[in-house]
């Protein structure tokens, strides 16, 4: 019998500590009932909705993806990867980018799949893709923009600014490590970007099918319900 498989580094110990923040805060524990209806949602959608042609198709892929990026977001903050789990939300933001572009222009989708490399890079390439929503929503995309462009320097990218998220107080650690001011902002991005992404599937899921439309119908209102929350609008 083969004993039990033996690894270099074990994050139990820095998951368990992270849980237990959670566990112990009202805002990460709001946060994190956010996160999985969206990956309820995300994985759902494409088990209930039958697709009725490759667009449909391509559309339920693009919902797998934001699940697959969201859940390994979500993994590597509880063990302690905080560098590698922006990078997930830097490619969840892109495809949510590009699911809102689907929404705004219908031809876009169609015009992606049937593009060749060179062009498709050319027409929607993220920063192009950001441009061309700004005409819907310029503020939205700004905010977008933002985020993007802070994933992209602390984590996505090779730069003398991106090693923050694995140097605490400037002393940079070799792996995992526990970590309340990274964990705690890790996770509210993680909730905010996820559910934007997944309001986005939404969006381009058409379907009457029951089943389907009650997995919309709870994330809808879980999403209320934490935006009046935490995204109050300011008085005047």
């Amino acid at each position: 019998m083969k004993g039990r498989p033996e690894f270099l580094v074990d994050e139990r110990v820095i998951v368990a500590a992270h849980d237990r923040m959670i566990a112990s805060d009202g805002d990460l524990s709001r946060h994190l009932r956010l996160i999985n209806t969206c990956l309820e949602c995300l994985s759902r959608l494409p088990e209930y909705h039958e697709e009725k042609d490759y667009n449909e198709i391509t559309v339920l892929r693009l919902g797998v993806r934001c699940f697959n990026s969201g859940a390994a977001a979500l993994r590597l903050l509880r063990c302690g990867y905080f560098q590698p789990a922006v990078t997930m939300m830097r490619d969840m933001l892109e495809v949510c980018c590009l699911m809102d572009l689907f929404t705004k222009e219908p031809n876009a989708l169609t015009d992606w799949l049937s593009m060749t490399d060179r062009e498709r890079m050319k027409h929607y390439k993220p920063a192009r893709v950001r441009e061309r929503l700004e005409k819907f929503d310029g503020i939205r995309v700004k905010e977008r923009q933002a985020a993007y462009n802070m994933f992209s320097e602390i984590a996505a990218h090779v730069n003398p600014n991106g090693h923050h998220l694995i140097s605490p107080d400037n002393l940079t650690r070799i792996g995992p490590f526990v970590e309340y001011s990274y964990f705690r902002p890790g996770i509210e991005e993680l909730a905010s970007w996820l559910s934007s992404a997944t309001a986005s599937f939404c969006n381009l899921v058409d379907t009457n099918e029951t089943a389907a439309l009650e997995v919309k119908e709870k994330f809808v209102d879980d999403l209320m319900e934490w935006r009046q929350r935490y995204f109050r609008p300011k008085a005047d």
